[in-house]
């Protein structure tokens, strides 16, 4: 309950006073960029590692975050974090978290339809430029994402956000 609070706080806060530039690249310019997702499902994982594969086969330099709420999962092809990770107030305390949110990606992909505290944290947080999310309800998210994609299905979801990202000229 405290936790999800000063979360809630950490991100509005985060949201207001990040001074980070917010501007999308064109996709042929980005060299770096960020895939975060919670791993609540097993699909969720072979979505990362789909998108993972397409944005390396145009030679972005791609890094993999996963969050999974309750346990440290250490059969993920990429890092992982959980609850373990954050301290009483909603600091995270492992410094690759830290690293991850302050890396200035070109493109910071949320895998997430219904992103949870801890990842619309992150989000808030980020440095990246351009944050693109997978989401339904365009104004509650419209601080969070600067580029938001609907898919209809999870499915189709990462030829939808490639496809999309890839026309950013």
């Amino acid at each position: 309950m405290i936790l999800g609070q000063a979360l809630s706080y950490k991100t509005n806060r985060f949201l207001k006073k990040n001074h980070a530039i917010r501007a999308s690249v064109p996709y042929a310019q980005a060299k770096h960029i960020g895939i975060i997702f919670s791993n609540d499902t097993p699909e969720k994982t072979t979505l990362a590692e789909q998108l993972k594969s397409q944005l390396q086969a145009d030679d972005k330099q791609v890094k993999v975050l996963a969050y999974d709420k309750n346990v440290q999962v250490q059969h993920l092809p990429f890092e992982a974090f959980s609850n373990n990770d954050l301290n009483f107030w909603g600091n995270f305390t492992k410094q690759s978290i830290n690293k991850f949110s302050d890396t200035p990606f070109d493109f910071l992909f949320c895998l997430d339809n219904n992103p949870s505290d801890v990842i619309k944290n992150l989000l808030a947080k980020s440095k990246a430029k351009c944050r693109v999310g997978v989401c339904d309800n365009f104004e509650y998210y419209q601080n969070t994402f600067e580029f938001i994609v609907q898919t209809a299905k999870d499915s189709n979801m990462v030829d939808s956000v490639y496809s999309y990202t890839k026309n950013i000229r």
